[in-house]
């Protein structure tokens, strides 16, 4: 039995991780250049009842146009959740911007956010839904915070490693 807070929501918390996940700081330097290939972990979702939910996710990184650009894949699933998301982005002088799509519930928006130590600060925008965003990252895990609007969710956090 699949439950949702509403259609858009499990979509809305996968943009969010699928944005967070795919940047880092500077093109190809620092984290970046670790970022290329699959990353697996677990995240829980804390709803705004206080209720929470644990998700088990995969990730996959892709550097394109010599490390300019990030693809990203992302899957996550749990008892009552399941998103397929994917995002398109880029990094330049301290900025981050790009494109995500949830595919099941074919949604997506944009995401714009800068560049901070070992990590990113974002802000995401959808059609029912925003969120802000923290990432950390190093050579074998990545931590995500995120905290979204206008979806029943409280927070969300990820942890994903590679190593």
């Amino acid at each position: 039995m699949s439950i949702s807070l509403f259609p858009k929501t499990v979509s809305s918390w996968a943009a969010a991780i699928v944005a967070a996940a795919a940047f880092a700081p500077q093109v190809l330097a620092g984290p970046v250049e670790t970022l290329p290939g699959r990353w697996t972990g677990w995240g829980k979702m804390t709803l705004d009842g206080g209720n929470t939910e644990r998700v088990k996710c995969v990730a996959t990184y892709f550097s394109e146009k010599g490390g300019s650009e990030l693809r990203h894949n992302l899957r996550c699933a749990s008892t009552n959740y399941r998103i397929d998301a994917v995002a398109q982005l880029k990094v330049s002088d301290g900025r981050v911007s790009g494109e995500w799509q949830e595919r099941t519930y074919v949604t997506g928006g944009a995401v714009s956010g800068r560049v901070k130590g070992d990590g990113i600060a974002v802000r995401i925008v959808g059609d029912q839904f925003t969120a802000s965003m923290i990432v950390d990252t190093g050579p074998c895990a990545q931590s995500m915070d995120i905290a979204p609007t206008g979806m029943g969710v409280r927070r969300i956090a990820v942890e994903l490693k590679k190593c």
